[in-house]
């Protein structure tokens, strides 16, 4: 009976073993199944990551081309945030620019991406709000419930509603310009949209600063083109007049003629006078350009200064029978004495040249509330019309007159004093003066 119930237990116990084993086959296989499926999902994950970084890089790559091939920032940054918005998922957006009193964004362009909105895209734009935190960090900001926010009691009436909204500054030098704004994404904003809207902010900066270089030394350029076409004309053409003034001269001195002899010999005086005060201008400016001539400040006795320029224009005034006069309040100033010495010379020639005969010329010399120096050159002359006015110290124009006397001009000499004026962190400019006649003026 013993050996039965033994066999028996031995059957249950192999029959257990197999059983075990065939469920442990059947674990086997379907922790390979789940094993398979994990990876597989794992796989899927990680070409979907691999996809949405290429399309990043091919959007930066298409990115850097705009940058490197359109010069237009308008149209540069409409490119630039296309990419971004198709490569985060954003519906909508804009891209603006600082205003220059930094109150306003200045809209380049808005994308409502179909939606309804009824606001003028023609209204300010004041700095507040969510973007006012980008433009205060310099950092990429975004909010992922924006209607619910606090933010949202600083949107327009008939604005369309903004699931969310992420803000990318535009940095140029540490400082931020402009921004651009992206809204209305299917998900959530997240961090990795922070970092690629942040490059995208970086290459639309980069951008702005080239089209301003390029827009700069093209504008130098066309400048500087119409100035030496200016100063080649003004050299050229009074030289067959000064051959045949020679000529003349020549003719009569060997006639015998004194009189006609000296009216020219006047003229080619006049017009060689004329020539020696266009080159040294020419070569003063010049050198100021290649950053020959520098800015050195000493401390300035005022009233020697005045006093040596007009002991040194003296001949000028006697010629025009025109007065020297001046008030000066002022005991001191820290400047460059050649600088100040060719402003106030250029003034002051400027101020005989249109002044009548019996006329008066007067230097003022004061403080103003600023706490810098104010020179002023009053004459009594004929005054300049306002056309004119906006004519003076822009290289491009080559705007001169002449004197009340036939007197020549360049043009250049005010441009040397407004540059001159410039270094010493001044300004220059003219108005009427209630006697008559003009006052130029400037600060240091």
């Amino acid at each position: 009976m013993k050996e039965l119930e033994r066999k028996e237990l031995q059957n249950k116990i192999s029959f257990l073993e197999q059983e075990n084993r065939n469920l442990l086959k059947v674990i086997e296989k379907n922790t390979e199944k789940t094993f398979l499926k994990e990876a597989y999902e794992e796989l899927q994950e990680l070409l979907k990551l691999h996809e949405k970084r290429e399309n990043e890089i091919s959007e930066l790559l298409k990115a850097t081309q705009t940058v490197l091939e359109t010069h237009d920032f308008q149209k540069t940054a409409k490119l630039i945030f296309d990419s971004c918005a198709r490569t985060i998922g954003a519906k909508a957006g804009y891209v603006a620019l600082l205003s220059d009193d930094g109150q306003e964004n200045e809209l380049l362009f808005l994308e409502d991406g179909g939606m309804p909105c009824t606001v003028n895209p023609n209204l300010p734009m004041p700095i507040r709000g969510l973007r006012e935190e980008s433009y205060r960090t310099g950092e990429v900001v975004y909010d992922n419930d924006f209607m619910k926010s606090k933010w949202v009691k600083f949107m327009p009436r008939g604005h369309m509603d903004l699931k969310n909204v992420l803000f990318a500054p535009l940095n140029i030098e540490g400082k931020t310009v402009g921004i651009m704004g992206l809204a209305c994404k299917s998900g959530d904003f997240d961090d990795n949209d922070a970092r690629i809207a942040a490059a995208f902010g970086d290459y639309a900066a980069i951008a702005l600063k080239n089209s301003k270089t390029l827009e700069e030394l093209e504008k130098a350029n066309e400048t500087k083109d119409k100035f030496f076409s200016i100063i080649a004309h003004d050299l050229r053409s009074p030289l067959n007049p000064l051959l045949g003034f020679v000529e003349l001269l020549t003719e009569d001195l060997n006639k015998g003629d004194i009189e006609s002899s000296k009216n020219y010999a006047a003229m080619v005086n006049s017009s060689l006078e004329y020539y020696y005060n266009l080159l040294s201008e020419l070569l003063e400016w010049a050198q100021m350009q290649s950053g020959k001539i520098d800015y050195n400040p000493v401390e300035i006795e005022v009233n020697k200064k005045i006093a040596y320029i007009f002991d040194f224009l003296k001949p000028l005034a006697i010629a025009k029978e025109i007065s020297f006069t001046s008030k000066i309040s002022v005991d001191h100033v820290m400047a460059d004495g050649k600088m100040l010495e060719t402003i106030l010379r250029n003034l002051i020639v400027n101020a005989v040249k249109f002044t009548d005969k019996g006329g008066k010329v007067h230097a003022d010399v004061l403080k103003v509330k600023t706490g810098k120096t104010k020179f002023l050159i009053k004459d009594t002359g004929v005054g300049i019309s306002d056309d004119d006015i906006s004519k003076l110290f822009k290289i491009d124009t080559g705007f001169s007159t002449e004197g009340t006397k036939g007197e020549k001009g360049t043009g250049l000499g005010l441009i040397l004093c407004k540059e001159f004026v410039e270094m010493h962190g001044g300004e220059i400019g003219v108005e009427p003066n209630p006697d008559g006649g003009s006052v130029f003026w400037f600060t240091i």
